[in-house]
């Protein structure tokens, strides 16, 4: 019997259209918006992509100069660091998504940025962090917590992520059940507002798509492709919508977000597949042991090969099981980013297995179960690869 559909990301209820007792209008924040223990402290607005809200925030800083960037970034990042007046440069990445001190430090020296963005990959902030901030700090270096996929996420300390740096960055979208959201938090300085809001009429037929799939138990795009898209530009990865906050639909899906129950099922989803599969020889898991209070993406891990992502990819998604690749391609100065070789890896052979709190019962167990009998098939080589 084919498993229950399942997407990658929670999923907006066709029902919620139709629901006036849950609508927000005006585009009024939610009062956990307001919540400390749940946001951290500062200026906040809310964009219907984070890319825009960055772009603006740089555009706003009494700056220039350089950014730098890890050299494992999305491309949307490097085109709102352009789009606000800055450059690029990197720093290098480790293949297990720590950072290299030594190598980072180096380059705050180097460089000299105006601003260093960090990015707490799937919900975990890397262990050298807090020491690099403190050297950007002292350089006078603007510090950026890109916690994308770290909604209401928690570090070893207890501390909210995004709490530390002097921006932070959330997408709210890849976490909570909403179609846009881009939360931007600035501690000493005012966040510009958008430019008015987005419609999102057009994105009920996809709502709509997804229900009745989900209802009839059929996967979406059973059998992907990873394509490492080596010609890449800024133009490429250049969003076609404006800086608007989310519209009506964002509304009805953050009206409806219980936090605290948001983080507390992410947590328990993650800590049971990581430990089905930090044994399991099928793949080298990157992410750490979940902090109390974490609230992770999802398990990261390396696959041995690129065929063997590529395989391990399909396998769950024909199973209506969730699973992603960000290969994430260079854009700007490429050389610069393709030569991190840590970097290199992660587009690779990294495979991350979502653990959001819609999951059903029993979904991260059949994800593990299917990586087995998949490792199990491979030809040999392949498994003693890593």
């Amino acid at each position: 019997m084919r498993d229950a559909h399942a997407v990658d990301h929670p999923r907006f209820r066709l029902r919620w259209l139709f629901d006036r007792g849950h609508s927000r209008s005006g585009g009024s924040t939610p009062a956990w918006f307001d919540d400390e223990e749940l946001v951290p402290p500062g200026d906040r607005a809310l964009y219907a992509r984070v890319k825009h809200g960055l772009s603006a925030m740089l555009r706003a800083a009494d700056r220039e100069g350089t950014v730098l960037l890890p050299a494992y970034v999305p491309g949307g990042v490097t085109w709102a660091v352009l789009d606000g007046g800055f450059d690029v440069r990197y720093y290098p990445v480790n293949p297990d998504l720590s950072l290299p001190v030594t190598d980072v430090a180096d380059r705050i020296d180097e460089v000299d940025p105006a601003a260093i963005l960090f990015i707490h990959y799937f919900g975990f902030a890397d262990e050298g962090f807090d020491g690099l901030a403190s050297l950007a700090r002292s350089r006078d270096t603007l510090v950026i917590e890109d916690c994308a996929r770290a909604a209401f996420g928690r570090d070893h300390d207890g501390r909210l992520l995004g709490s530390t740096g002097d921006v932070a960055l959330f997408c709210l979208h890849k976490t909570l059940p909403v179609p846009n959201g881009g939360l931007i938090v600035a501690r000493h300085a005012p966040v510009p507002r958008p430019d008015g809001r987005r419609r999102e009429r057009g994105t009920i037929p996809r709502v709509a798509a997804l229900a009745v799939a989900h209802r009839l138990r059929v996967p979406l795009d059973p059998e992907p492709t990873i394509e490492r898209v080596t010609e890449a530009t800024v133009e490429s990865v250049a969003p076609e919508d404006s800086g608007r906050s989310p519209g009506s639909l964002t509304d009805r899906g953050l009206a409806r977000c219980r936090p605290e129950s948001v983080q507390s099922a992410r947590y328990d989803r993650y800590r049971t597949l990581r430990s089905l599969l930090v044994d399991d020889p099928a793949l080298r898991v990157v992410t750490p042991p979940a902090p109390v209070g974490a609230s992770p993406y999802g398990v990261a891990a390396l696959a041995p090969d690129p065929e063997s992502r590529q395989r391990y990819l399909r396998a769950l998604r024909s199973r209506g099981l969730p699973c992603e690749a960000f290969t994430w391609p260079a854009v700007y100065r490429h050389d610069e980013v393709r030569s991190s070789s840590g970097a290199e890896t992660l587009r690779d052979r990294l495979l991350v297995l979502p653990t959001h709190q819609e999951l059903d019962d029993g979904t991260v167990e059949r994800m593990a179960s299917l990586i087995r009998a998949e490792r199990e098939s491979l030809p040999r080589k392949s498994a003693r690869s890593q």
